[in-house]
């Protein structure tokens, strides 16, 4: 009896220690996720991890003169849009316009550009002969005073579409064929060359003078055709 009671206790011994084992192993991640770290006590094993801060992206520094409308590269750029805008219109719309501009041109070259001024002049009188009336009848603020505005820019550039698709048109002619599309191009880039290589004020008057020479033949023969035939001497 005394041995088995020897034995019962040390099982009970080792089953306690078992368990202490147990408990102790169970009870240690909860202290240490309840631990508090004194402040100034950090050291690099406990450090809280450090916030990562996306990568500072550069601002994208654009280049005023790319944006200046005073700029000899925008007035370009808006030049060589312009004309292909409005005679790559005409050219889908008024494909015989083009080829009755590059006739009348060409029959008198030497005075086209004389008629063409006659052409710009006569925009000219139509845009400040709109604002003139706009102003006697007391519209001349927004919205309606801006139509004098939009005849004036309007008719300037259907001419300068017109003129400089001629021009450029007649080159490709001069060069192994006519070619309307790649006229257009040529033209436009034309257009655009002046604008780049003189001040606005030059560039303005090449431009014109330009232009007046692919719209000019046309202008002539509308000036003339108001002339009466002369009636035949024999009847």
């Amino acid at each position: 009896m005394a041995r088995a009671s020897t034995h019962v206790a040390r099982a009970s011994t080792h089953v306690a220690r078992a368990l202490g084992v147990l408990i102790a192993l169970a009870a240690l991640p909860g202290v240490a996720a309840a631990r508090t770290v004194a402040p100034g006590t950090v050291g690099p094993a406990t450090a809280a991890p450090t916030a990562v801060v996306p990568p500072m992206v550069a601002p994208i520094i654009v280049d005023p003169a790319l944006v200046d409308p005073s700029s000899p590269v925008v007035r370009a750029v808006g030049s060589f849009l312009l004309v292909a805008a409005f005679g790559g219109g005409i050219l889908v719309r008024r494909r015989d316009l083009l080829e009755q501009a590059i006739a009348d041109t060409m029959a008198r070259p030497a005075v086209a550009v004389l008629y063409g001024l006659v052409a710009y002049g006569l925009v000219a009188f139509a845009g400040l002969y709109a604002n003139d009336l706009l102003t006697r009848l007391g519209l001349a603020g927004p919205p309606v005073g801006y139509l004098a505005a939009v005849v004036l820019v309007v008719g300037l550039s259907l001419l300068g579409g017109l003129g400089f698709l001629v021009v450029g048109t007649i080159v490709t002619d001069l060069f192994g064929g006519r070619r309307a599309r790649s006229g257009l191009v040529v033209g436009a880039a034309l257009s655009a060359v002046g604008w780049l290589l003189l001040p606005g004020p030059g560039a303005a008057v090449v431009w014109i003078a330009v232009a007046s020479v692919g719209v000019g033949g046309l202008t002539r023969t509308w000036v003339h055709s108001s002339r009466t035939v002369p009636p035949d001497a024999d009847g």
